[in-house]
């Protein structure tokens, strides 16, 4: 029985930290578990393996035990966590569609997913003949409302506007978010019910993506012909390969916790996430026009790894004083201009 009391102990540390974890997280009970499995199983492992060698390991083994267990959090358990906050549900009424200042005609619509989810928005359409429709998607953790700053702008220049909410946010179903993995095959579903109205010129159709937005409108291009037009605003990398080379051991560690984060959202979803330098290539044939926050070192950083990869229809610019994605506001009249002026060209030229 003496020999319990080590990984007891440490069970009951492990349940600790974990308890916390969970009320964050707001799901303790889950946590709590996962800490008594971790705590005990490596309690156990400990007491005894090291117990079989004797010596100073054993004497040594609550100093090793937490080392251990240190190297599993920042390897493996707390990239878990970020995954895991990322892709909980937030679902709830989103209100209100007269406080859109999309103008009118502007209706609720709700669409079908690829996989039997609704996706909940509303829709604007054109106010000229030319049937170009811009699909605004809102960043990680937000519903439409958070759209609508640049679908204003776009619907007040005459094309017809989406804002959605993805799925799991707002009012659109889903049982978790998937940080933008599942969420790129529900963009050909939106084109083609689009280009089903009859206001609507089905190759006249781009997407404006904010953040985690403009990640799933890049990843979705490549399988999804009919996207003419891209305007990505806080793109960031979608794997360790879009990483720009490490300058010293800080920024080799962020890579390692990143490349950590992306594996662990690829075992929790099923699926693994294509690097942009792969992804960008494949339409580099489209208008893509890359816009970044210089106040954000890192989303500069990544975008200027980016541009190289970009064809004759594509473009870089760094807003030097805006933050992620705030360029509308750091620089409203020439972002508005250049944004109109780039689905002018694109989608009604």
């Amino acid at each position: 029985m003496k020999r319990l009391i080590f990984p007891l102990i440490n069970t009951l540390v492990l349940v600790a930290l974990f308890a916390v974890i969970g009320y964050y997280v707001a799901d303790p009970g889950t946590w709590i578990l996962l800490g008594a499995a971790l705590g005990l199983g490596i309690g156990l492992a400990v007491e005894f393996g090291f117990g079989a060698l004797g010596g100073w390991l054993y004497r040594r083994r609550a100093s090793l035990t937490a080392l251990i267990e240190l190297v599993l959090i920042i390897a493996f358990v707390g990239p878990f966590i970020l995954v895991y906050v990322q892709t909980t549900p937030q679902r709830y009424a989103v209100c209100c569609i007269e406080d859109s200042g999309l103008g009118d005609p502007v209706e609720a619509v709700t669409i079908p997913a690829a996989d039997g989810e609704t996706l909940a928005g509303w829709y604007a359409p054109p106010t000229d003949d030319s049937g170009a429709v811009v699909m605004v998607l809102h960043g990680s953790r937000s519903d439409r409302r958070a759209s609508l700053p640049h679908a204003q702008a776009l619907r007040a220049a005459g094309f017809g506007v989406l804002v959605y909410d993805q799925r799991a946010s707002g009012e659109s179903t889903g049982a978790r978010q998937s940080v933008g993995l599942y969420d790129q095959r529900d963009i050909a579903p939106i084109i083609a019910w689009l280009a089903a109205r009859p206001e609507v010129d089905g190759g006249r159709i781009g997407g404006v993506g904010l953040s985690l937005g403009a990640h799933i409108l890049v990843m979705a291009a490549p399988t999804t012909p009919d996207l003419r037009a891209i305007w990505s605003d806080g793109l960031g990398i979608n794997g360790v390969e879009d990483l720009p080379p490490p300058k010293d051991a800080g920024e080799a560690f962020i890579g390692f916790i990143n490349g950590q984060a992306y594996r662990m959202a690829g075992l929790y979803l099923g699926t693994q996430p294509i690097p942009f330098r792969t992804l960008i290539p494949q339409i580099a044939s489209r208008p893509l026009m890359l816009v970044a926050g210089g106040l954000d070192p890192f989303e500069a950083a990544f975008n200027r790894a980016h541009a190289p990869h970009l064809g004759e229809n594509g473009g870089l610019w760094v807003i030097e004083n805006a933050g992620h994605v705030g360029g509308l506001w750091a620089a409203p009249e020439d972002y508005r201009q250049r944004m109109i002026a780039f689905f002018d060209d694109a989608l009604r030229g």
